[in-house]
Formats: structure tokens, sequence, C-alpha cells
């Protein structure tokens, strides 16, 4: 398998991770961004049907390796608005790879999208040290129309997990969308 120059290994020893989503809250337009991950197997479908799929409405993976801990539909207050937290001890062996995503909840039906994000961030960080490892803006006034983001994969490959940023749009609109795609 050939790897993506910017991809990076995990050191052996983290176990624990931390996503955050934050960005502002604004008058006219109040954007609710909302983050998910799909845990999916080697052929890149959600391992245990939608089970696999994390996000508000679906908080909590059954293993316990997956949970995400709030959800802001305003973006009020300083710094990271929701917050998940990812355990690699515990995911099951055949969740081979995690896709992170960020979407604006019924972003196309409001007319919303991520080019009237204001500093909106999504990061990924390990929970031992607070060490950034990836963190990427969210905010870009050429994403008109786009109200779903791919921000990261993270892949185990010859147990070693595999961090590679892939911040680009989605063609997949919506939560929903994504879920029967991957399904």
């Amino acid at each position: 398998m050939t790897l993506n120059p910017s991809t990076q290994s995990l050191p052996k020893h983290v176990s624990q991770l931390q996503c955050s989503l934050g960005w502002d809250a604004q008058s006219a337009t109040e954007l609710d961004l909302d983050m998910a991950v799909l845990a999916l197997d080697t052929h890149d479908k959600l391992v245990a049907g939608k089970e696999g799929f994390i996000y508000a409405g679906h908080p909590r993976h059954p293993s316990g390796a997956i949970q995400l801990l709030n959800d802001s539909i305003t973006g009020d207050g300083d710094g990271d608005d929701e917050q998940l937290m990812l355990s690699l001890l515990k995911l099951p062996a055949d969740i081979t790879k995690l896709l992170f995503v960020v979407n604006i909840d019924f972003g196309e039906e409001q007319q919303q999208d991520f080019s009237q994000a204001q500093n909106a961030f999504w990061r990924l960080l390990m929970v031992a040290n607070r060490q950034v490892l990836l963190k990427h803006s969210l905010s870009n006034p050429q994403w008109q129309g786009i109200t779903t983001l791919f921000v990261a994969t993270l892949e185990c490959v010859e147990n070693q997990w595999q961090l590679t940023p892939c911040l680009k749009p989605s063609p997949l609109q919506t939560f929903n969308e994504l879920l029967q795609h991957y399904s």
C-alpha cells in the first residue's frame, strides 16, 4: 500500500485521542456544525451497519471506543464546541479505518455552507499530553455550496495507526447520504 506523503504514523503508545470541533456563533445565520466518525472495515463499509456511524443522533459506539461528548448547535462560547473521544485499544479488530467528517446540519435546506463558517476548526490530539496531531481550518470563502467535509482518516496498516489529513468537500451533502453510501 502506498501512503499519502502527508500520512503520519501515530506513536505506538498512543491509545486515547480526542477530536475537537469549534466555530464562532453568528448573529445573522446560525450554523450548526456537527462532527462524525465512520468506523469502516477493509472494504470501506460501516462495521455493524449504522452502529458504526457515530454522530449527534448516535453518540456512542457499542464497544465504548468512540463517544461524542457534546453537541453544540450554535457555536456559542470560546474553544471547543464539540468533542469526540476515541480509545484505540477498545476498537473492535474489524474496524480498520476511521473516516472523520464535519457537516452543517440542514445546511442544504437552509442555504448554508462552509463559506459562511466563522473561525471554524477541527483538530485531533493525543489525550495524554494534549499534543495536536492535526488541525484544519474549516472556514473557506471558496466553499460555497459545500455542506460536508472529509477532514481525515485514521487507518490501521500492519498494526500501526496511520493518520492522513484529507480536507476536501464531500459530494454527499447529509449524514443520511453518508450512511447510505458506506453501508
